[in-house]
């Protein structure tokens, strides 16, 4: 489902992806783009893993801020939702414990996927996927459809799906009780993610929530995200290419209701595969003072605990 056209260009963004997860480019890659549209903030948020920090990092120096992220896949109310993790030590071992036995779960799903196309007799190896994808990375959904059209173009059962018949594949094919059906995977719950990241001494913001939530009743969002505060949600992003202007001032509103931070970022994963997001920054709409956003969230770090010196 296609996003919203992001063309308004600012100075922050807390949500970009990498080939580290389901991203386009290289870190580096990622960096320099910041670089170019003149970030002076910026977050790699991949999914389930903090493995491109350190390059994005390296390669923008001191040329701007950057936020240590990760985007972190929980479940909540039924829901795949996502959680962004701000603040957090990419050496944290329990943690890295933690999303890994996430990145794992997905991985073990695409296998599963694999094997179903192997079975209805298609000409796709998980080696092939692990050839072009990567044999540790969970790329975008559509590259692995994109494969299974391309292995069996000679198939008459996948006639007039096109390399990028993404949807209708997965409509068509994908869906329970279709035969390429693969029961979701693992996730944690929302509280337990939420626990992780204060265990690590982060902050926790829900990534693009309109997608879950509808934001034209302020009342029922406050309802049902009180919960989450009260374990440990800090935020919400309200400005993400995810989002109409209309939802960013809702949900503006909801934080300011709920004493919440307003977080900004583009979920920019490379023209290819996000191609309403052209650049890293770019949003439908812009917050009123976005280096604001950023003083926000580091008013939501919890306090380090006094050493034996200290007290």
């Amino acid at each position: 489902m296609p996003g919203v056209p992001a063309t308004l260009a600012g100075p922050l963004d807390l949500h970009l992806h990498t080939r580290r997860s389901d991203g386009d480019e290289s870190p580096a890659e990622v960096a320099r783009r910041c670089l170019a549209a003149g970030l002076r903030v910026a977050s790699v948020t991949d999914h389930n893993t903090m493995a491109g920090v350190a390059e994005f990092t390296g390669t923008v120096g001191d040329s701007m801020t950057v936020v240590p992220g990760c985007e972190v896949t929980a479940r909540w109310r039924g829901e795949e939702v996502h959680c962004l993790a701000y603040f957090i030590d990419p050496t944290d071992r329990r943690l890295q414990r933690r999303l890994r036995r996430v990145h794992d779960a997905d991985l073990e799903w695409w296998r599963a996927w694999a094997e179903r196309v192997r079975h209805i007799g298609v000409p796709l190896t998980w080696e092939d996927i692990t050839e072009r994808i990567g044999g540790d990375r969970i790329a975008y959904p559509g590259d692995y459809l994109a494969l299974l059209a391309e292995a069996a173009r000679e198939d008459p059962r996948f006639a007039g799906y096109g390399p990028t018949d993404h949807e209708r594949l997965a409509t068509d094919w994908c869906r329970p009780g279709r035969p390429l059906h693969v029961p979701e995977p693992w996730m944690p719950g929302i509280t337990d993610v939420l626990s992780w990241i204060a265990d690590a001494g982060g902050v926790a913001v829900l990534a693009h929530p309109a997608r879950v939530l509808d934001v034209s009743d302020g009342a029922q969002c406050r309802t049902l995200l009180k919960p989450l505060v009260a374990a440990g949600l800090a935020g919400l992003e309200a400005w993400t290419s995810w989002h109409t202007p209309a939802e960013s001032a809702g949900l503006a509103r909801i934080c300011a209701a709920l004493g919440l931070a307003a977080t900004a970022g583009s979920d920019y994963h490379g023209v290819r595969v996000k191609s309403w997001v052209t650049a890293p920054g770019r949003l439908p709409a812009l917050p009123p003072e976005p280096m604001a956003v950023l003083d926000a969230l580091c008013d939501r770090r919890p306090t380090p605990p006094k050493s034996e010196a200290e007290l």
